[in-house]
C-alpha cells in the first residue's frame, strides 16, 4: 500500500502500540475478524490489532481505538499510555478503507 503519510517510526515505550477494531455491521463473521487483524498487521507490523464485534451495531467505515491503558509494574496498577500521533490513527483508517472481507485490498 502507498501512503503519503509516514508511519515508519516505532512507537516509544511509553506510547500505544495496540489498537480495538471495531467492524461495521456485515464484516463481523469469526473469518472477517480475523481477516482485518491479519492485514492490518501486514500494513503495520509493528503494533497489534484486536477486532471485536460484539459492539452495538453500526454503518459505515471500521471504528479504531487506541488501547491507551495497559498493566503497571506493581500488581493492581495501570499505567496510560501516550496517545499515538494523529498520522498513526491516519494511516491505519486509510489502510481500512481498502479492506473488504474476503477480497483483495482495494487501491485507494
Amino acid at each position: 500500500m502507498h501512503s503519503a503519510i509516514d508511519i515508519s517510526a516505532m512507537p516509544a515505550g511509553d506510547e500505544v502500540d495496540s489498537f480495538i477494531i471495531l467492524p461495521p455491521s456485515g464484516a463481523r463473521s469469526e473469518a472477517a475478524l480475523r481477516g482485518v487483524e491479519a492485514f492490518l498487521k501486514g500494513c503495520f507490523p509493528e503494533f497489534e490489532f484486536f477486532a471485536n464485534g460484539d459492539a452495538l451495531p453500526f454503518e459505515g467505515d471500521y471504528h479504531v481505538l487506541p488501547i491507551c491503558g495497559v498493566g503497571g509494574d506493581e500488581p493492581g496498577t495501570l499505567r496510560v499510555l501516550d496517545h499515538p500521533d494523529q498520522s498513526v490513527m491516519m494511516g491505519i483508517a486509510a489502510a481500512l478503507k481498502g479492506f473488504r472481507p474476503g477480497k483483495p485490498p482495494a487501491l485507494n
